[in-house]
């Protein structure tokens, strides 16, 4: 076994998640711990271009394949691509996005290579030459530091924003891959990514029973957002949810929520920041409603500026915000949206 650690890039719609460049960046600074060399892997539309970017972040090797069949079927490719170079360079460790294509990916070759696997990780370190993490438990109560036991390459999946970008002059080799045949039976991608039936604005929808908000997919991906307007329960109701979406479209953001706004079905699940659900570091982040339990303080605290608004000036997020307003949320958030309307057409 090498001391290399490798991380895989995720794409979207051909372009690189913020996730890959977090997941190459890391790999790259355990590389540099373990006396290895850090390689980053890019699959699926865009992935030639993406390399490049990927090199800026101080990886000795880019592998890169755009070829369709990473686009036509689901996890299957992938897997076959990097099972297929774990087995012959058996790297020490290979960090792997915790997203819903992460996860398909990593159970497979986990599966497949009977390797370990660590999910949810939110730290990663070499402590006495030995690789070690740190994942939330018990509903994010604590922190537990893990490590793997015995050989073999260690498959690791990290959170969204669990590591900084860094930047690197270094320079990289590039290499194309050949692409696997396609699956002789597979699950096919049957159309264009994305939330099928939601129109470009909100929407009220009652599936499942219950009254449910629904922002359009372009204020829906919390988790590369730069600017998200966030609510909890104070927002009311999933119906009031509507003017949280309207600040959202002026300002260019999207959509977040606290967990008990999804657990009751206001909102899809997509949604929900906080340690159990997606931790976000957005430059912007509006908190509407939210009181500000440790749990979502856990999954944007990171956030460059918190702004909180609440009807309880003891709220808990006043304590950890850069600017607070004590009001009625349902006249604060329509003024402020107006205000920003108006600043946009001058």
């Amino acid at each position: 076994m090498s001391n290399d650690i490798w991380s895989v890039a995720e794409l979207e719609q051909g372009k690189l998640k913020n996730i890959s460049l977090q997941l190459a960046s890391k790999a790259a600074q355990l590389a540099q711990a373990s006396g290895g060399r850090a390689t980053a892997i890019a699959l699926g539309a865009g992935a030639q271009a993406a390399a490049t970017a990927l090199v800026g972040t101080g990886v000795a090797k880019v592998l890169y394949s755009d070829d369709s069949v990473y686009d036509t079927y689901l996890a299957q490719p992938a897997t076959d691509a990097l099972a297929e170079l774990i087995r012959a360079e058996a790297p020490l460790a290979v960090l792997i996005p915790a997203t819903n294509v992460g996860r398909d990916i990593a159970g497979r070759l986990a599966a497949r290579l009977g390797l370990g696997i660590e999910y949810n990780v939110t730290a990663a370190e070499f402590v006495d030459g030995a690789l070690a993490m740190v994942v939330p438990a018990f509903g994010g109560q604590l922190n537990v530091s893990v490590a793997f036991a015995g050989e073999g390459t260690k498959l690791i999946l990290a959170r969204q924003n669990a590591f900084q970008i860094t930047r690197s002059d270094a320079t990289a080799t590039l290499v194309a891959l050949p692409a696997p045949a396609a699956p002789a039976q597979g699950a096919k991608v049957s159309g264009p990514f994305g939330i099928e039936g939601i129109t470009a604005e909100g929407h009220m929808s009652t599936e499942g029973g219950h009254a449910q908000y629904v922002p359009p997919p372009s204020r829906a991906n919390v988790e590369e957002a730069a600017i998200i307007v966030s609510g909890g329960r104070g927002v009311g109701s999933a119906e009031n949810f509507a003017m949280i979406d309207a600040l959202a479209k002026a300002l260019g953001g999207v959509v977040g929520a606290s967990r008990p706004v999804t657990d009751d079905g206001w909102l899809p699940h997509r949604h929900h920041i906080g340690q159990t659900g997606r931790t976000v570091k957005p430059e912007v982040y509006i908190a509407c409603g939210i009181s500000g339990a440790i749990q979502h303080q856990a999954g944007m605290q990171t956030s460059r500026s918190i702004i909180a608004i609440n009807k309880d000036k003891d709220a808990p997020i006043f304590t950890f915000s850069d600017l607070g307003i004590v009001g009625d949320l349902t006249v604060i958030v329509p003024e402020l949206t107006r205000l920003v309307e108006a600043r946009k057409t001058h």
